[in-house]
């Protein structure tokens, strides 16, 4: 095992950790869409925040899928 890639290793586990936990962020955000003046403001935001989880939780997936191989492999 070299130096190279423990640091790779680590690296791609410390990525992993904050995406994970800005997708648990993202899913237990509070919901404050009411207080926008206009209810389209408060359907674009919310709407905005769905994708942004979304995206968040496939980046985390595939990071996870990363780290296995990693250990795994």
């Amino acid at each position: 095992m070299t130096t190279a890639w423990l640091l790779n290793a680590v690296g791609l586990f410390v990525t992993t950790v904050g995406a994970l936990l800005t997708f648990l962020y993202l899913r237990e955000a509070p919901r404050f869409a009411d207080k926008f003046a206009s209810p389209e403001a408060g359907r674009d935001f919310l709407r905005h925040q769905r994708m942004l989880a979304w995206v968040v939780g496939l980046l985390s997936a595939w990071l996870i899928v990363q780290c296995l191989a990693v250990i795994l492999l």
